[in-house]
């Protein structure tokens, strides 16, 4: 219900304007019609499209009402404070002014056509409902193309300005021939001369408009820029979360205070001797997927996605090595707390490795799970290419490990065959022989920039873990249940292999495309189809609830908000479609600044038109709050996917000290700039982000 009330404003609103913009058409000839009959008759019409449209601005109104009521302030704050004034006033103008004029034209028709006319020239009756029909334009491309999110006074003040200006010339010529008409000449223009006027009006109108886009595109070319070098922290910014003063407050420096350090001193227990050590080598190679098509693909090793495996426990260390990846390459351990240093963002915790240098990452494998590895130097282009795979930390005690495993990393690949989903290298489907009885494990990865939906056939099942954090006494699934991971998020499933037959498959099951897995027994099964789905899983009613200092505190150290947008606008000197933090893209986008120790909670708004999988790197955090209601089951992950419409609270703990991504993991969103950083107070940065570096993060 949500979620169509925040995008059910959006056609209301281009309707609206529709109808709007046909009553002032007919507004605008009121006053030439000669015929008292077709006079009242276009007067009415005139009525009934305005009195719809006003109906309409009605449910517009309720639907804001409805999204405040069911989740808050937060998510229509930005359309209250910048689009309700001016759509409030115009509508009032309209009632108060307009529509009483109408009824007087309509009454006085059969009367005096005369006198009618000399109303309907008024200008009371024709800018009012401009007014309305821009204004309606204006709330309508506020959905999609300036979005308000929590809006400054001069932001407030845009929409009523240039409402002003493009009514600038239409009241002008209004006025002039209402004066026209009171002096008696209006009947002695040619219809020519009326023609002319009515298009000079509109030319002048479009001309004004244009003035005011190419004036606004000139200085948003300009301000998007991005600088050649900067340090990845908004020194302009800082948001403090409204806790106790930090060592930052007052933009505090190196010298002010001592006790600081530097991201690149947060290596770790660097002398600790490996107990596993891999070598990745970042390099082009050409894959061949099971179906014959062919990857040009960016590979760690020459392959698709492969795989780290350690214990619980383990002193890992990773040589990444770039042999040809001309715009250099790093590994961010998503999902996994590492510490800062080892965290690979470039321009944040290391400096981009470029072709023929090497960096060697060292940490504790002290989370057990699946988590999955990739390149954050211009992650939007590398991990499509290829440059990703899975880490998997085994349990450190070996009871109830399952008889069975299988690894699904999906991802999209373009080949010489066209675009292929797959997992892993599999484009088609897979098959697999197990005994009945058994247990079997899929670790899912999702690494496509928007959710995936997966189903599982033929038997029942357990979610045992979600983003490398187990489930508390997960309970049992019907093989009608489907379950929905968020991009970089991952889901370990578990099932007992029955007598028969047991698909696995990405989607709902009907696209014969989209890649799956037959478990069988005895004789190998063709794919069947999937019976309808009966429910969508959903976590927040699952398993045991998570206690600890986070479900049960009382309040919290610091509190953030971070409202998701969307806006037309210029990055980077590019027009694009943004994806906007609190009304801003990086590097304009608040700094969130913590102490140690701090328990912190976040509030995530989407008032945008997708969901956005929100990824913090280094911590993972617990959910409390769906759409302003407490969670049955609170439960911890490390890449939360908020819907358009929902509004999440999550918490986390400041126990990894640092300086940290917090972005969406829709990485063409990243792109774009829809990421901010978290920082701890007595961290300094030790690397520059920018071409001048070449560190490029995304």
């Amino acid at each position: 219900m949500i979620v169509f009330a925040n995008f059910a404003g959006i056609p209301l609103a281009f309707v609206m304007t529709i109808l709007w913009a046909l009553a002032g058409c007919v507004t605008t000839v009121l006053c030439y019609v000669a015929s008292p009959r077709w006079l009242k008759r276009w007067t009415s019409v005139c009525i009934g499209i305005s009195c719809v449209a006003l109906l309409l601005g009605a449910g517009w109104y309720a639907l804001q009402l409805l999204l405040y009521a069911n989740n808050g302030w937060l998510l229509v704050e930005g359309t209250v404070k910048a689009v309700v004034p001016v759509m409030a006033v115009s509508h009032l103008a309209f009632m108060l002014f307009t529509l009483p004029k109408l009824n007087k034209i309509r009454a006085e028709a059969g009367k005096s056509a005369a006198e009618a006319r000399n109303t309907a020239s008024h200008p009371m009756v024709v800018i009012p409902v401009y007014a309305v029909a821009a204004a309606s334009g204006l709330c309508a491309l506020s959905n999609i193309f300036a979005q308000p999110v929590m809006p400054s006074l001069l932001e407030m003040m845009q929409r009523p300005a240039l409402l002003l200006v493009l009514l600038i010339l239409p009241s002008f010529v209004v006025l002039k021939r209402y004066r026209t008409v009171l002096s008696g000449q209006q009947a002695e223009r040619p219809f020519w001369k009326k023609l002319l006027t009515a298009a000079v009006t509109a030319a002048g109108t479009l001309f004004l408009l244009c003035a005011v886009v190419f004036a606004a595109s000139l200085y948003g070319i300009n301000a998007s820029k991005l600088p050649e070098a900067s340090d990845m922290m908004n020194h302009h910014l800082l948001d403090e979360g409204g806790g106790s003063p930090t060592m930052m407050s007052g933009h505090s420096t190196h010298q002010d205070h001592g006790g600081m350090v530097e991201v690149a001193s947060l290596t770790g227990d660097l002398a600790a001797p490996a107990d596993r050590k891999f070598e990745l080598v970042a390099q082009q190679q050409k894959i061949r997927l099971s179906s014959g098509a062919v990857v040009d693909a960016w590979t760690y090793n020459g392959e698709l996605a492969p795989e780290l495996r350690v214990r619980y426990g383990d002193m890992v260390e990773v040589k990444l090595v770039n042999k040809d990846i001309d715009a250099g390459v790093t590994i961010h351990w998503h999902g996994y707390n590492v510490p800062n240093a080892m965290d690979g963002v470039p321009g944040m915790t290391q400096n981009v490795v470029k072709p023929g240098e090497s960096f060697t990452y060292k940490f504790r494998a002290e989370q057990e799970g699946t988590y999955w590895f990739h390149s954050h130097q211009q992650a939007s282009e590398q991990v499509v290419k290829g440059l990703f795979g899975s880490l998997i930390v085994e349990s450190k005690n070996k009871a109830g490990n399952v008889d069975e495993e299988l690894i699904l990393i999906n991802h999209d690949w373009v080949t010489d065959q066209g675009e292929k989903t797959a997992f892993g290298e599999e484009d088609e489907t897979q098959t697999k022989q197990v005994e009945p009885g058994r247990k079997v494990k899929l670790r899912i990865i999702n690494t496509d920039n928007y959710s995936q939906k997966y189903r599982l056939q033929g038997t029942g099942y357990q979610i045992t873990a979600i983003d490398g954090v187990d489930i508390q006494e997960p309970g049992q699934l019907t093989d009608r249940t489907a379950f929905r991971v968020a991009s970089g998020g991952r889901y370990d499933l578990s099932f007992t292999m029955p007598e028969h037959p047991v698909q696995f498959k990405m989607g709902d099951g009907k696209d014969a495309e989209s890649p799956g897995v037959i478990f069988y027994s005895d004789t190998l099964p063709e794919m069947q189809p999937f019976e309808k789905e009966s429910e969508l899983f959903d976590p927040s009613h699952y398993g045991k609830p998570v206690v600890n200092e986070l479900t049960t505190a009382a309040a919290f150290d610091r509190e953030f908000v971070m409202i998701l947008g969307n806006e037309m606008g210029f990055y980077n000197g590019k027009f694009h479609f943004l994806w906007t933090i609190n009304g801003k893209v990086h590097p304009h986008t608040p700094t969130f600044v913590v102490k140690e120790g701090d328990k912190v909670k976040t509030t995530f708004v989407n008032r945008s038109l997708t969901e956005h999988p929100m990824h913090l790197h280094g911590h993972h955090m617990i959910v409390l709050k769906k759409n302003g209601r407490e969670v049955a089951t609170p439960w911890y992950t490390d890449t939360l996917n908020v819907y358009a419409g929902e509004t999440y609270e999550v918490a986390f703990l400041a126990n990894n000290p640092g300086m940290w991504m917090d972005h969406c993991h829709n990485l063409d969103h990243a792109k774009t700039g829809m990421i901010l950083h978290l920082m701890y107070d007595h961290v300094l940065p030790s690397y520059e982000v920018g071409t001048r570096s070449g560190n490029l993060p995304d």
